[in-house]
């Protein structure tokens, strides 16, 4: 369990109890630039799960991603990325984020956690947005920036790749394990 530093998002905290990932009304995707900076190839990931547990202003989480449910709408492309020079899912099929803390700020939280992508660990922290739904459950919204060498992601024929890439999740969550 990490701690919350401060006050929760809005004035209140987080509620407790155990919130898991509706993946029917969520999101998880990516965007890079590539042709020298001149295109932005965007991709989702198709499979993942999750779960937030919080408890008397802690908060632990984690996020497993399948690798190779990625899809960015050209098969060739997506076979390339879950090959070795990218991805490698058949020797590393998961990428985790595991939350570390999780800070109130206005209108939401940032949540510091570590991204694993293969064998490359990266240190993240990520301005989240949050909202209640309708059916009283969460919505989180969350961007930012990765060097793609940092998460092991070197491949880059004639500096093609430029620039780092923008990895997006919309969350929906609701009360209960899955």
């Amino acid at each position: 369990m990490v701690a919350m530093r401060g006050q929760a998002p809005t004035g209140s905290r987080l509620p407790d109890g155990v919130w898991s990932i509706d993946p029917q009304h969520s999101e998880i995707g990516f965007a890079v630039k590539d042709m020298w900076g001149l295109r932005t190839v965007r991709g989702c990931f198709r499979a993942y799960d999750g779960s937030l547990t919080v408890r008397e202003g802690g908060a632990a989480g984690e996020l497993t991603i399948v690798a190779g449910s990625l899809d960015t709408g050209n098969n060739r492309r997506d076979r390339h990325l879950r090959s070795p020079a990218f991805f490698d899912v058949e020797r590393h099929p998961r990428i985790v984020f595991t939350a570390t803390a999780v800070t109130p700020r206005d209108r939401g939280m940032t949540v510091e956690g570590e991204l694993a992508t293969g064998s490359s660990r990266v240190r993240l922290e990520i301005p989240v947005s949050v909202e209640r739904t309708a059916d009283n459950g969460l919505r989180l919204e969350g961007i930012t920036s990765v060097a793609r060498e940092a998460a092991g992601l070197t491949w880059n024929m004639l500096g093609m790749i430029r620039g780092d890439a923008v990895l997006h999740a919309r969350l929906t969550l609701e009360r209960g394990s899955r």
